[in-house]
Order: C-alpha cells, then structure tokens, then sequence
C-alpha cells in the first residue's frame, strides 16, 4: 500500500493555504498536510517532523524567504524537496529561488489541484535523483582518495626499492669485491672489517625488508591483530635487549621505566612499534645521551612514550612525519640511513590496536613519541 506524501505548507495567509488545502483534497495525490501560520513555526515543526515535500510560500513576514529555505535545506536526513509558491510568476525570482536550492516554483493562481500534485511529484522525483546524485559523488570521491592513497603507497614503495634498497645491495657488491681481494692478500684485518661492513649492510637490507612486509601486510588487511594482556616491562626488556649494542657504539643509556602495567595490545606488534621507535631514537641521539621506554597508567589505558634527549626536530618536519606525499628521511648523527617506513608501519600497528601515534618535537630538546593502549590486570613489568 502506498504510503501517503507527507507535506509541511507554510504560509501566513489563511486564505491562499485553504486554496492550496482544497486543491490538494481534489488531486489524486495522496497525502498527509501539515500548516504553519509562519516561518518560525514552519521551521519547528520541519525540525520535528520528517517530510516528503515542503510548500513554502515566498513572503512571510517572520523571515526572510531565503534564510528559512537555507534553513530547511540544512537540517539533518536525506534533504527536503522544498517547492516554493509565489504570487505571481517571476522568471528572475524563480531562477533566484532555485539556485537557492529550491527544487521547483508554482505560482499561486496556477496551482490547479492537477498542476499542484504534479509539481509536488516532480519535486520528490527531483529530490530522490539528488540524493543517488550525492550518494554516487560521495562514493566516487571515497574511491579517489582511495586510490589517490594507493598511488602514494606505490610511489613510496618504488622510492624505497629504487634508492633505500639498493644501497645496502650496492655495499654488498663492493664490500664482497674488497673482501676477495683482502683474502688473496692474507689481510686479516681488512677481512675482519669487510666482513663487518657486510654484515651491517645485509642487517639493513633484513631490517627495510621486515618492515617493507609488515606494512603492505597492513595495507592489504592481511596481518591479524590478536589482542591479549602483555607485559609492557618484557617486551621493552627484549626490544632494549635488541638495541643495546648499536646503543653502545654511541655511548647511549637505555632505560625501561613501566611502572608495573600490563596492557592489551597484540604482542609482535607492539614490539615492532617499540624496537622501529627506539631504533629511531639511538639514531638521531648524540653520544653520552638517554633512550627510555615508559607505561604510566591514566584514566583512558596506559600511555607508552619512547623518549630520546637527541637533535630533535623543526615543527615542519614533525608535520611530515607520518605523510605519504612528503617522504621524511634524515641520516642519523653518526650517518644511519632510514628509509622513512619505519614510522609510518607504527602508526598504522598502533591504529590496528586502536590507538593514536603522536609525536612532540623541538631542536635540540629531544624527541617523545606517544601512543595509549587499554589497560589489563596482570602481573606487573619486570
């Protein structure tokens, strides 16, 4: 059974909305009328109301005519088919009307009980043809920012294969080459250091590999994410334990300050994020400096922060931190090399967790880095 058409009439004169009243009982539109005396009303009760169809006339002495239709336009669902009566025909004040947002216009004396239902039909019509028109724009402009981000992450990924990759490769080949000849020659210590610079070299090329992994298994919904009650303490003490010799070689300090809580997260990725964090921190911290990991439970779960007393950054760079679009790469203060990815990958496994990675910054101050994660009862952090 078809559902009648439910229209809001507002009109201030008594007169012209019995006329409009009386045509509609001798259409064949079924519908369901409401009046409104006035603007202030009219606009109440489209508030309170969902209606198919609003007849508005066009002076009332409350408003102005184009604010309450600016108004009525506004309010919140899928929009109103707002048809608007005047006086007497006006093609300028019609155009106006409409550019306004106005689906259509009737003038008063025209509106026969059949011209009145069909403007009423042609302003649903009207109306639902917006909406899929909104409905496929909005969809047509996800599906762009979509692949506007695809297209960023293949750019990325192709920067990071064309350069960051193929230096470590470029040092093997020649540390290799220098090698074989050391060995001919029977120079030991050469040997010893060719062997070491390989093994840096091909610890890079794991190290950006993992990483280049983990965040297109991200990128694809691949990676499951199995949220159970760890230790913040254990995983800080392994990630430290992972840290401490290139910490060491900088004459850096490292220390885990947890505070006894356990949190919710997925264990291997909160590693990740923590060891791709410190990482970053022994990087670009001078020699003689301090890398610590804290938990301090707060009223929202546990706030993990990886603190560094390093060179710090410019607001600017902060900014570009975590951007597709402006890659942020800087060799660290003993000349490491990043590829920039590491950051991005903790953001997103901190937001697969549900969290927030947040970075505070300045120029020589040093450098924090902030996420929180759900609390849990457990035993406390060694």
């Amino acid at each position: 059974m078809e559902s009648p058409t439910r229209i809001l009439l507002i009109d201030d004169d008594a007169v012209d909305r019995t006329s409009v009243r009386r045509a509609l009982k001798k259409s064949r539109l079924k519908h369901d009328l409401t009046e409104a005396p006035d603007g202030t009303t009219g606009l109440r009760l489209a508030r309170e109301g969902a209606f198919d169809c609003i007849l508005l006339d066009y002076r009332l002495p409350d408003v102005d005519t184009f604010d309450l239709l600016a108004s009525l336009l506004a309010l919140p669902g899928e929009g109103h088919a707002v048809l608007m009566l005047t006086g007497e025909a006006d093609e300028d004040l019609a155009f106006r009307l409409m550019r306004a947002g106005a689906l259509d216009y009737l003038a008063k004396a025209e509106a026969t009980p059949s011209s009145l239902a069909r403007a009423i039909r042609y302003a649903e019509a009207r109306r639902g043809f917006q909406a899929k028109l909104d409905e496929a724009r909005r969809e047509a402009e996800a599906k762009s920012l979509e692949l506007d981000t695809l297209n960023r992450q293949k750019t990325l990924l192709f920067s990071i294969i064309a350069h960051d990759l193929r230096n470590p490769f470029q040092s093997l080949l020649g540390l290799s080459e220098v090698l074989g000849k050391a060995v001919a020659m029977r120079d030991h210590a050469s040997i010893e250091r060719r062997a070491k610079g390989i093994n840096d070299a091909a610890t890079q090329a794991y190290a950006l590999l993992e990483s280049l992994f983990s965040w297109a298994s991200l990128q694809m919904d691949t990676m499951a994410v199995t949220i159970t009650d760890v230790a913040l303490g254990t995983v800080a003490a392994e990630v430290m334990q992972g840290a401490a010799e290139a910490a060491a070689d900088k004459g850096l300090t490292l220390a885990i300050d947890c505070r006894g809580t356990t949190v919710r997260a997925q264990r291997d990725m909160l590693a990740t994020v923590l060891r791709n964090l410190v990482s970053n921190a022994v990087k670009f911290t001078l020699p003689g400096g301090t890398i610590t990991v804290a938990g301090r439970p707060t009223g929202r779960g546990v706030e993990i922060t990886v603190s560094d007393t390093g060179v710090g950054m410019p607001a600017g760079k902060v900014a570009d931190l975590f951007r597709l679009d402006r890659r942020s790469t800087t060799n660290g203060t003993a000349g490491e090399r990043g590829s920039g990815l590491g950051l991005l990958l903790c953001r997103d496994l901190v937001e697969r967790q549900g969290g927030e990675l947040t970075v505070v910054s300045s120029p020589d101050q040093g450098t924090t880095f902030r996420f929180t994660l759900p609390e849990a009862a457990g035993a406390p952090c060694p």
